[in-house]
């Protein structure tokens, strides 16, 4: 992997343990039949991505921010990235690009000092949610790590992709080097380099290492 200069992780289901950043605080908050509905709406075609979002995070208005980090800070991290992150870090630029949200994936970036983070970010008014600033839709990891690699110097040849969902098909598709995470995606198998089925994120570290 000496040509490999930067990584980009997804969020959740990768670096964190859990259903996503979205429905946790849906859990957490007792939204989720509501937001279960917006889902549906989008997989049938019925609004967009980023109504979907929007409307998601209505079910919000009104809550506190620090309720939100309450919650997004107590999500269980993933297996083994205590380790990996740091042995990474070593050698590459790391970073997370996620369609949950900027708080959780700024949380990670932080606590374990990677080099960028993506994600999309509530607007508080108050100190309450009023809104959110949509960075990362559906279909937009892609051209959102073209524009990650040339702010650091990197060639989309000599960047590694990790994800686990179909809207992580964008970067896997321009990326040098993808890894299919406990895929829920029939799709990114087919085109990652790598899969692994397992919770433990050390088990990427050979694929880096070796």
């Amino acid at each position: 992997m000496s040509e490999i200069k930067l990584i980009a992780f997804d969020l959740d289901g990768v670096l964190i343990d859990g259903y996503g950043s979205w429905r946790e605080v849906h859990g957490g908050l007792g939204t989720t039949k509501q937001a279960e509905i917006h889902a549906q709406r989008y997989y049938a075609g019925e609004i967009t991505f980023d109504e979907w979002a929007r409307k998601d995070a209505g079910l919000w208005q009104g809550v506190r921010i620090e309720r939100i980090k309450e919650i997004l800070y107590n999500v269980k991290l993933m297996p083994g990235i205590e380790k990996t992150i740091p042995r990474l870090k070593r050698r590459y630029k790391l970073g997370i690009i996620s369609g949950g949200l900027q708080l959780l994936a700024d949380r990670i970036s932080k606590e374990f000092g990677m080099d960028y983070a993506v994600g999309n970010s509530l607007i508080v008014k108050d100190g309450k949610v009023c809104g959110v600033d949509q960075q990362v839709d559906f279909e937009g990891k892609g051209e959102i790590l073209k524009r990650v690699a040339e702010e650091n110097g990197v060639e989309l040849n000599e960047c590694a992709v990790i994800g686990d969902f179909i809207n992580d098909l964008p970067m896997f598709r321009i990326a040098g080097f993808r890894i299919a995470f406990n895929p829920k995606s029939d799709e990114l198998v087919k085109i990652a380099d790598k899969v692994v089925y397992e919770k433990d994120l050390t088990r990427i570290l050979p694929f880096f290492e070796g």
